[in-house]
């Protein structure tokens, strides 16, 4: 091969582990980015109504800052697949928005227990989230959570607020659940924890408790907390992809805590 061909296939190979973002009109020079995968799923039926994926940073490594693109929003194909470029080390949250339909959210770290320096930024992580969307229950609870889950797609928080003090006192899993994921869309993790709690109470084997308990500490930087309720998600479904996420965000968290402790 030529010394010039060389040279340029060179500097391609550069240039695609390291890009520059805007940020504020500066440009500063990012991490590796990386291609992530996830799926939709339309719990109990329904048609294949357009899904939006949101995307979201909380922070970075170490609970640190984040810098570069914080959201992106994606929409998930007819069969629910969805892909989205760019992606880099934090803690992410994920939700699900379809029309006529509840919305789904969960928080995850990707590589946010991995040095920016140490080479492994850029690869394609093996677990891809699964957000479900479910039917809205043909009840009055159903109903407010429909409204709550419209407000807060919407960015309301106080009509979110309002409409979900009518659900708070709820026995039934499945509406407290509801709640709390609708809180995670206006990322309020402090709101959405105690709905998790409370649906944990009512059904310890719940894996949409465990999960939002999981996603809600995660959030709040706990990643102890984090670590346990993962772990309890993760013994409570049989879902391959849904084990491999949580396995992953396990082991990042765990290097999180190592972390930390060692600095202290």
């Amino acid at each position: 091969m030529p010394v010039r061909a060389a040279l340029l296939l060179r500097s391609l190979s550069i240039a695609a582990t390291l890009t520059v973002v805007a940020i504020d009109g500066g440009l500063v020079e990012a991490q590796a980015l990386s291609r992530l995968k996830g799926r939709v799923v339309h719990d109990a039926g329904g048609s294949a109504e357009p899904t939006e994926i949101r995307v979201e940073a909380i922070y970075g490594f170490l609970g640190g800052d984040f810098t570069g693109q914080r959201t992106f929003t994606v929409a998930a194909d007819a069969k629910g697949d969805w892909a989205l470029l760019a992606f880099k080390a934090g803690v992410w949250v994920f939700d699900a928005w379809t029309p006529g339909r509840l919305p789904d959210a969960i928080a995850l770290p990707f590589n946010v227990g991995v040095p920016q320096a140490s080479g492994v930024a850029g690869d394609m992580p093996p677990w891809h989230p699964i957000l479900h969307t479910t039917p809205v229950p043909a009840t009055p609870a159903g109903e407010t959570l429909a409204r709550a889950a419209e407000a807060a797609h919407a960015g309301k928080v106080q009509d979110v607020t309002a409409l979900l003090a009518r659900v708070a006192d709820s026995n039934d899993v499945d509406v407290l659940n509801a709640a709390g994921r609708i809180c995670l869309l206006l990322r309020d993790a402090k709101t959405a924890r105690p709905f998790f709690r409370r649906a944990l109470e009512r059904d310890p084997q719940s894996f949409g408790a465990a999960l939002g308990m999981g996603s809600t500490a995660l959030m709040q930087r706990d990643f102890d907390a984090a670590g346990r309720a993962f772990a309890q998600a993760r013994e409570r479904t049989k879902d391959r992809d849904e084990r491999s996420y949580l396995t992953a965000a396990i082991g990042d968290i765990n290097k999180v805590s190592v972390a930390i402790k060692r600095a202290q």
